[in-house]
């Protein structure tokens, strides 16, 4: 009996401290806006409406400044349009700390989140093959 209670007491405190390094992450849902086209929320919708600027250092090239994309977007309610706001995506896309809302229905937001493709030096990006990525909570 000794020997499973001081087996007991040895074990039981790994097991408990191994339950507090397990963290889920929930996944990420993307959506993907092509120049022009809308993601509607209920009665609220994003338009993708044009890239204003791309000036994000091409991938093959080494740049003193990683540069940035200025995008345009329609925020839309009841088909009625609320506002146009640029939204300006780095390098690596939105920044976690500076993640923009751009709507809010009932329990989902809608977040910016990236603009793809992302330029190379050889090959200049038509504007109507931008996609705007949104992230979907």
């Amino acid at each position: 009996m000794k020997r499973y209670i001081f087996t007991l007491l040895l074990i039981a405190p790994i097991y408990i401290m191994g339950q507090d390094s397990i963290q889920i992450t929930p996944p990420k849902i993307i959506t993907k806006l092509k120049t022009g086209t809308s993601f509607t929320l209920d009665k609220k919708a994003v338009k993708f409406i044009k890239v204003v600027e791309d000036s994000r250092c091409p991938s093959d090239v080494t740049c003193f400044w990683a540069g940035q994309a200025t995008v345009l977007i329609g925020l839309y309610e009841n088909d009625d349009l609320l506002e146009e706001k640029e939204i300006i995506i780095g390098a690596k896309g939105i920044s976690p700390k500076n993640i923009k809302e751009l709507i809010t229905s009932h329990n989902k937001t809608i977040f910016g989140y990236n603009l793809i493709p992302y330029p190379s030096s050889d090959q200049k990006i038509n504007p109507s093959d931008y996609y705007l990525e949104l992230l979907v909570k």
